[in-house]
């Protein structure tokens, strides 16, 4: 059986569609454990009307306490022998758990993954499905345009995460799907990954977050990047240098969030300078961006805003057919 574990906060315009979606699977021997984080909108009840209707689903309600708690007591409540977590405000496809169970089996793995439309991608018929060793699939793991850190496209082993405790890490706000990630597959011998999208990602919240202010939990994902070049230090040097890289693109991408939207924090300002400076061997080192954007990133140094000035220049008249959040 799988165990499917839904965090729900806010999003009662969505999961109606989303359980809807999940309930709609071929494959039948599931149960769907909706937890409730505290959502001060309609969505206890919402949950609350579809358990009454649908012997498949169970309802736990908490108090708020974030993404990673509720997802770590849909674990605790899950007796199925594998799990999931989809996400409350997206949807997927009618044989997207019949798909993901049937990879494992055949090729005998500890973890599954799909491929997924997230915006305006387009599936690309002629991708292969690839089985990977367990350290080629950290290194595809970290890099953001293949199969991507998120939770919601892999099927879990629940006795793996139960025997070697593994769980969300609740002070960790951003990016705490990888981090989870990064951990249970160093217990895995063979990854499948099949790029037949079979879930549907919402963007939305995502194009805001890049207009509105940085919040705490927005830059708890410095410290991310952080434990996860400490967890691989040594082991997987490899990783370690993709995750200080990462972690001083966040940097970067985060000055343009504060001057974008004007905020007036010295503080986080200093955080993010700091950050970059003390890691920006590796970016300077990595290979993942240009000769051009890595020498006037160099300008963070002297100061953030002169950093945010070159890189607005840049945008506007350097790449003017690009997105602007690809650099």
């Amino acid at each position: 059986m799988i165990s499917v574990v839904v965090p729900i906060y806010k999003v009662e315009r969505f999961l109606n569609k989303s359980i809807e979606s999940l309930l709609n699977q071929t494959y039948k021997d599931f149960e769907l454990i909706l937890v409730d984080d505290g959502s001060p909108d309609n969505c206890p009840q919402i949950c609350d009307d579809w358990e009454k209707k649908e012997p498949k689903i169970k309802v736990f309600h908490k108090k708020n306490e974030g993404l990673s708690s509720a997802r770590n007591s849909g674990i605790e409540h899950a007796s199925g022998e594998y799990i999931i977590f989809p996400d409350p405000d997206d949807w997927v496809e009618p044989d997207y758990l019949e798909r993901l169970i049937n990879l494992r089996e055949e090729f005998k793995a500890d973890l599954s993954i799909c491929g997924h439309y997230h915006g305006t991608n387009i599936y690309d018929p002629e991708a292969e499905l690839i089985v990977l060793t367990m350290e080629e699939a950290l290194e595809k793991l970290m890099m953001p345009h293949s199969f991507c850190g998120y939770t919601w496209n892999k099927l879990y082993n629940l006795d793996i995460i139960k025997r070697n405790q593994l769980r969300f890490d609740v002070e960790l706000g951003m990016v705490q799907d990888l981090h989870f990630n990064v951990r249970y597959f160093q217990y895995c011998e063979k990854i499948v990954y099949d790029p037949v999208p079979l879930y549907h990602h919402t963007i939305e919240n995502g194009v805001t977050s890049r207009n509105t202010p940085l919040t705490t939990r927005k830059i708890s994902g410095l410290l991310t990047y952080k434990k996860i070049a400490d967890m691989t230090h040594g082991n997987y040097p490899n990783i370690e240098r993709i995750s200080y890289c990462s972690l001083c693109k966040m940097c970067l991408d985060y000055v343009d969030i504060y001057y974008k939207t004007k905020m007036n924090s010295k503080e986080i300002l200093n955080l993010l300078q700091s950050n970059f400076v003390k890691y920006k061997k590796y970016f300077y080192n990595g290979k993942a961006f240009s000769v051009r954007f890595k020498r006037f990133s160099r300008l963070m140094v002297i100061h953030p805003r002169l950093y945010w000035y070159a890189r607005r220049f840049y945008w506007r008249f350097l790449v003017p057919n690009k997105k602007k959040d690809t650099t």
